[in-house]
């Protein structure tokens, strides 16, 4: 079970950036990779965390710099530096697991990439992603223990964002269902309740039934947990879905949280596919700043000119992910779930 952190701050987002500082002091940083090569089983951690440290250091300097940039600048360029403090971030994070990254120049390209034309009726939503096989995401990902992607597949814009927890309610006010929703508890003497809207079941066209083998289906495969854990409750309160389990699960692919640490169940794409949160900011960062980058009349159309709905998510997203992204490295870093709060 990860032990969840809660750091009560008058500035959430200042306090997160401060508790990276214990990253960028050269002893506290040179122990902390020595200690953690040492764990997963690195031949020669001493000299490994030598060679690492200026990796982790630096990177977290630079990111810092390039979001302390973003905050103060225009949506017109925040994406593309929100990317570049993301690839910061990344590294810094692929250093505390590898400290030979980059081994060669091919895990130095993006890893992913988007359509080089964009259509004049170009909508941001029905925009897609491609994996590519190999590149800093593929890394990150991977590392992150991520489902494995096929040489190209195709990911769409609307899937990945809906699956944000903060975005859930701008998502449904403009798009439809969202495929995540908050999840509530309740314990009683022997079985725990995950109580859930039935509208859930609606936003992927599935039954009581279909939803139960997904949430067995998925738990097998990641965390092999007991054959059919999960159980429907024999009767529903109206308009929502009560499932129950007997063993403890405290963990579960299709488990997410907000940056209050509160739970949602989300769906998984197609084929069982599940992307850690930091690799959907990741991939919508990386269009945004593609789109900022090398289609800049058009990117400057779509924010200024405001003839596309698309922009009210957009901004929803740059202003979550500049807080949570470093939040989630923050996270995989220390192996703790940190939620910093307001006072």
């Amino acid at each position: 079970m990860v032990k969840v952190t809660r750091l009560r701050t008058e500035e959430p987002y200042r306090k997160m950036w401060d508790t990276f500082v214990y990253f960028e002091n050269e002893q506290t940083a040179s122990r902390y990779l020595r200690e953690r090569y040492e764990k997963i089983g690195l031949p020669d951690p001493q000299r490994s965390a030598y060679l690492a440290t200026p990796k982790l250091i630096f990177g977290i300097k630079q990111a810092r710099q390039y979001y302390r940039a973003a905050e103060s600048c225009d949506i017109m360029t925040k994406p593309l530096l929100l990317y570049y403090g993301m690839m910061s971030l990344a590294r810094a994070f692929i250093a505390s697991c590898d400290p030979d990254y980059p081994s060669n120049t091919s895990v130095l390209k993006h890893g992913l990439s988007t359509r080089k034309l964009k259509r004049d009726s170009y909508q941001f939503m029905e925009d897609e992603i491609r994996i590519q096989k190999d590149g800093l995401f593929i890394v990150l990902h991977q590392l992150l223990g991520g489902s494995p992607f096929s040489d190209k597949q195709k990911v769409y814009i609307k899937n990945l964002l809906a699956v944000i927890p903060e975005l859930a309610d701008g998502y449904q006010r403009l798009y439809g269902l969202p495929s995540v929703c908050e999840l509530h508890t309740r314990q009683t003497e022997n079985k725990t309740y995950w109580d859930l809207p039935r509208w859930l079941l609606q936003a992927a066209n599935h039954t009581r039934e279909e939803f139960l083998s997904l949430l067995n289906r998925m738990s097998g495969n990641s965390y092999n947990l007991p054959k059919d854990i999960f159980q429907l409750a024999e009767s529903d309160p109206p308009g929502r879905l009560h499932v129950y389990h007997l063993s403890p699960v405290t963990f579960h692919p299709l488990l997410i949280y907000d940056f209050y640490g509160q739970s949602y169940i989300r769906y998984p794409l197609a084929d069982d596919t599940v992307i850690p949160e930091i690799s959907l900011h990741f991939m919508v960062m990386f269009v945004l700043g593609m789109l900022c980058r090398y289609e800049t009349e058009r990117w400057g159309e779509m924010i200024l000119s405001y003839y596309s709905q698309d922009v009210y998510l957009i901004n929803e997203f740059l202003n979550i992910s500049m807080r949570k992204f470093p939040n989630l490295i923050l996270n995989e870093l220390f192996g703790e779930q940190y939620i910093f709060y307001n006072a």
